[in-house]
């Protein structure tokens, strides 16, 4: 777990695949985890949180989102509100949208609408 936070969601759309960055204000390694759900839900809620597409993945982050962590950067920003879309790619072969689905207790989860239940890679840097 990092107590640096996740500042930064962004995307890239490649010929073979597309792709979802997350950005964490810090060097220390930083745990996480994805899997596809029927939905997604808000943390800490427990609200659906649909993405368009036909599958949704959830990825956690083992660090809090801007604004929920106490390290000082960019005081008054924050990342998102919960249910925010922070992607929204409609036209791209695989990703549909990404949306925040919260920061509680030092995790930070993502629903991410993808065109349909495929294989995925992902990896720290």
């Amino acid at each position: 777990m990092s107590r640096d936070a996740v500042y930064l969601v962004r995307t890239g759309r490649h010929e073979c695949y597309d792709r979802v960055v997350f950005s964490v204000n810090g060097s220390a390694d930083v745990g996480f985890a994805a899997r596809y759900l029927p939905v997604v839900t808000s943390d800490p809620k427990g609200d659906p949180l649909p993405v368009p597409g036909g599958a949704a993945l959830e990825f956690a982050i083992r660090a809090p989102a801007l604004g929920s962590d106490d390290a000082g950067h960019q005081p008054g920003r924050v990342l998102a509100s919960v249910g925010d879309t922070l992607v929204s790619t409609p036209g791209w072969p695989s990703l549909r949208a990404v949306r925040f689905a919260g920061s509680f207790e030092g995790r930070c989860v993502f629903a991410i609408g993808v065109r349909a239940k495929l294989p995925f890679a992902s990896s720290p840097r």
